[in-house]
């Protein structure tokens, strides 16, 4: 179950970033622009990433939230074992989970063209105690006599196990991670799925 969590905060986080490549980058700031998405996408600090796309804080916080439910969504297209409702509740605890991140841009170096950024992060460690929260969820709905199949108690088992990784949720000692921030084949600045993937498993791990 929690790679499957650690899987959708990462998929979402490719699809925005395919996104803010495609804003207008001239005088590019590398380090701006890795700040101003990891702001608006973990903390909802929309302003300057508002600015680095042109648009109003209100599209932008549109735009990261519809990307962010939709990719949620997508996880569920082939089950009916949840509501729409589970799905919803689902989505807003994983919102919760985003915004434990603990992040510090730093440095920034340039070499034909290619920046890198290194990014100081607090490792999270609700993903690592996701397992576990779920088994205790599971076990508590088998004594209340709960059928694990039903979509509400399924969706539930889902969203309790969330909440109590969040209470439980405690910080690593901080790691700096260095990503490549270059130019895609449309000459847009942005970051390759490797780089974020890279970045989410410093962040939050799995292990």
């Amino acid at each position: 179950m929690k790679r499957k969590f650690i899987l959708i905060i990462g998929i979402e986080i490719c699809l925005i970033f395919s996104i803010v490549a495609c804003s207008k980058q001239t005088d590019f700031e590398a380090k701006s622009y890795v700040q101003s998405f990891l702001d608006a996408y973990y903390h909802g600090d929309y302003k300057d990433y508002a600015d680095l796309l042109e648009t109003s804080e209100k599209d932008a916080k549109k735009e990261i939230e519809e990307d962010f439910n939709e990719s949620i969504q997508q996880q569920f297209d082939d089950s009916d074992n949840i509501t729409d409702k589970g799905i919803a509740d689902y989505a807003k605890k994983l919102a919760e989970v985003k915004k434990l991140a603990k992040y510090k841009v730093q440095d920034v170096k340039e070499e034909d063209g290619v920046y890198t950024v290194s990014v100081q992060v607090e490792p999270s460690n609700v993903f690592q105690t996701l397992q576990q929260s779920s088994t205790e969820v599971s076990n508590e709905k088998i004594k209340q006599g709960l059928d694990g199949n039903d979509p509400e108690v399924f969706a539930s088992v889902l969203t309790e196990s969330v909440q109590k990784s969040l209470e439980k949720n405690s910080y690593g000692k901080a790691v700096t991670v260095n990503v490549s921030v270059e130019k895609d084949n449309s000459g847009k600045y942005g970051f390759s799925d490797t780089e974020m993937s890279k970045l989410e498993a410093a962040m939050f791990p799995t292990e």
